[in-house]
């Protein structure tokens, strides 16, 4: 063979194609985007299942009690949950209401407005939505209270209300004035409500530049009542705009200010962190504690959401 052909046959054996080295390179980068994404998709597959697991279906609601005098003279807040061997049917109702201490007949007020809710409420078997049926016993609770008073008593008397209802795994709310509707989930507690107190306009005036920022946290009136029931017309009433899907070993807890004035987030954290047994009494024990000469009433309601076969049921209800 001559010499030329040779040396042609060997240059065309020792020279590799330009395009092969950037061919192997997207291979290699191919085979790793689909080897992630397995290890992706695989993960996620493990998540949901471990979502599924934790979103079981709430079967049972336990409720747990907290109502004491606390220091003063007399007991105006009010309480009362619907009976829970009805909650597959209707639902569970839950309501507080604190008496106004510093007006006359605040018990009063506190107890009608609990028993019209209640009795409301097992009346009309839970009927229609949720927003439904709490607008509906908010406004039953505002025509019995200025029946109660009379026009000539309005302002003179008066109570706060804080209502919750579960169905299922879903929670609704109603509130007015400064009672508290708080969420305890994994280690947090989240306030659901806004209080309706003088602090909310002194907000909107400091924003306004009409006082001094100051103001708002140094204005002796901010604790004052702008929305509650007694004063005629309601001013301000809170619903969700949709309602909160719950989830196992989830608390909700209403409150009285007795409560949440007396103890930190921290404390009330501490005792709910406890099983739904222990903790009504841990936030007892935690308030005594305190020893503070002008304890207010103070009242909790704590709704415990529970997964698997329902448990014996509890009538809890004060009024």
């Amino acid at each position: 063979m001559p010499e030329w052909m040779i040396g042609l046959l060997e240059t065309q054996q020792l020279t590799l194609p330009l395009w092969l080295p950037v061919a192997a390179l997207g291979l290699t980068v191919v085979l790793l985007i689909w080897v992630t994404a397995l290890l992706l998709s695989a993960r996620r597959r493990k998540n949901a299942e471990r979502i599924a697991d934790f979103s079981d279906p709430i079967t049972s609601i336990h409720v747990g009690k907290l109502h004491d005098q606390g220091a003063r003279e007399y007991q105006q807040d009010s309480f009362g949950v619907s009976d829970e061997k009805t909650y597959s049917a209707t639902g569970l109702l839950a309501v507080v209401a604190d008496g106004m201490g510093g007006l006359a007949d605040g018990d009063r007020v506190s107890a009608a407005l609990v028993e019209t809710a209640l009795d409301g409420f097992m009346y009309s078997q839970g009927q229609g939505t949720p927003d439904q049926v709490l607008l509906t016993l908010t406004q039953w609770g505002v025509q019995e209270v200025n029946r109660l008073l009379g026009p000539e008593n309005y302002r003179k008397s008066g109570s706060t209300l804080v209502m919750g209802l579960i169905r299922g795994d879903l929670f609704s709310w109603i509130s007015v004035g400064d009672s508290r509707i708080c969420l305890y989930r994994n280690g947090q507690l989240l306030q659901l409500n806004r209080e309706h107190d003088f602090k909310q306009k002194l907000i909107l005036q400091a924003v306004n530049g009409e006082i001094p920022l100051q103001e708002v946290y140094t204005d002796k009136r901010s604790s004052g009542l702008i929305s509650f029931l007694g004063m005629g017309q309601l001013e301000y009433i809170d619903l969700p705009v949709e309602p909160l899907r719950l989830l196992p070993g989830d608390k909700l807890v209403l409150m009285t200010d007795g409560v949440y004035n007396a103890l930190k987030d921290s404390e009330i954290i501490t005792a709910l962190a406890l099983d739904e047994d222990a903790a009504p009494e841990a936030l007892h024990r935690a308030i005594q504690k305190k020893a503070f000469q002008d304890q207010d009433n103070y009242t909790a309601v704590i709704l415990t959401c529970k997964a698997g076969k329902p448990g014996k049921n509890r009538k809890g209800r004060q009024a």
